[in-house]
């Protein structure tokens, strides 16, 4: 009688694992040649499995130890842990009259009223032509886990001096 362990996907049939085992024993013992990643690099078969498998998230079903390398320089393709925002740059000098689609508190064209961290004004720009504040630099970072979790990040110790 099967049982529901034997006929579950990714699992392997006796004669299937016996033949994995023998196999894997023969690279140990140097009797049968050693598996190839897909680099053409050999795999060492004393590295244990728990190294030499990819997780679940990074597995391409060929064998490989390319999860256990460093990644290259240009092939992240997220920003590093220490790339951070421009705070307070702005992309040119101020407008001098209210431009149409832009903040109607501050004037600025890179967000909306609803958006806006000035103060409320009585009456806004759009009505008033005054003060009217100049755009503000729009970044799109793709940071990494732990660059958005780094509550230090972008922080400039030489502020706290001033």
């Amino acid at each position: 009688m099967a049982t529901s362990s034997s006929s579950a996907v990714g699992k392997l049939s006796r004669e299937e694992f016996r033949r994995q085992k023998d196999l894997d024993a023969a690279r140990k013992a140097g009797t049968a040649p050693a598996a190839l990643d897909e680099e053409g690099k050999a795999i060492n078969p004393h590295i244990p499995q728990y190294i030499s498998q990819a997780p679940w998230y990074l597995d391409t079903g060929i064998p490989t130890l390319s999860h256990q390398r460093k990644p290259k320089a240009g092939e992240s393709s997220s920003a590093s842990i220490d790339s951070w925002y421009d705070r307070g740059k702005t992309a040119g000098p101020a407008a001098t009259k209210y431009r149409k689609g832009a903040c109607e508190n501050c004037g600025a064209m890179t967000h909306k009223k609803q958006d806006c961290l000035e103060r409320p004004r009585k009456k806004g720009a759009k009505y008033t032509n005054k003060d009217i504040a100049a755009d503000e630099v729009v970044q799109d970072l793709q940071m990494g886990y732990d660059a958005k979790r780094d509550r230090w990040n972008g922080y400039d110790p030489t502020e706290h001096k001033k």
